[in-house]
């Protein structure tokens, strides 16, 4: 049966992060995915769609990727979601803006509901997601599933690597995460990342060279 939610995707200028609306076209109804730095783009896209936003959902907590989540709270009196793990990062989201030598401060934003397992199911109207914690990239770096597609934040991409050497990011967890996605999802699930292009997983696995090599342990742990 075809799925009455369709996604978009709205690329931001700043770090070239995907912000994602999923919409449900019968309800008009929608939940964001990582509110990125850009505001008005995403504002522009919710009233072209004529869509009411019911929740906000962060794959973790760097800048990029929670840059607008106030904005958006205070305009539509909706919630925020993120794994408790990353609740400190996303406070100090102005200092990593400092260190990436960005001239921009934000209200970084305080959730209303933190995930605090390694599995969650997450019910908000007729929205169904699962929401599985993948630590690496972060401590509270989460993979979200809606209707078989995942939205993999800086976890998994179609090219290379999400790893950057920020605070807090652990290449050995990353590539234990990396390795149990491929074990738990099936290779025709879609990976919607945080950077790049929309791909099937099993494409992934197959074509990414950086991320094979990664995965192989010939990459460096230092």
């Amino acid at each position: 049966m075809e799925s009455i939610n369709i996604v978009h995707t709205i690329l931001n200028s700043a770090f070239l992060s995907n912000t994602y609306i999923i919409e449900n076209k019968i309800q008009k109804k929608c939940v964001v995915i990582d509110p990125g730095l850009d505001w008005k783009p995403l504002e522009d896209k919710i009233k072209e769609l004529s869509c009411k936003p019911l929740a906000i959902i962060s794959t973790h907590g760097h800048f990029d990727h929670i840059g607008s989540v106030s904005l958006l709270k205070n305009k539509f009196d909706i919630p925020f979601y993120i794994h408790k793990d990353d609740l400190k990062l996303s406070q100090s989201a102005n200092f990593y803006l400092k260190l990436a030598k960005f001239n921009l401060k934000i209200e970084t934003p305080y959730p209303d509901f933190t995930f605090k397992g390694k599995r969650e199911t997450l019910k908000i109207e007729d929205f169904d997601f699962e929401i599985y914690n993948f630590p690496g990239h972060s401590k509270g770096s989460c993979v979200i599933n809606i209707d078989k597609n995942l939205f993999s934040g800086d976890i998994l991409y179609k090219k290379g690597l999400g790893f950057n050497n920020f605070p807090g990011e652990n290449i050995i967890e990353l590539r234990k995460s990396i390795n149990c996605i491929f074990e738990t999802f099936s290779p025709e699930m879609m990976i919607y990342p945080g950077h790049g292009k929309p791909e099937l997983l099993g494409e992934i696995r197959i074509n990414n060279l950086e991320l094979r090599t990664f995965l192989e342990g010939n990459q460096s742990d230092d």
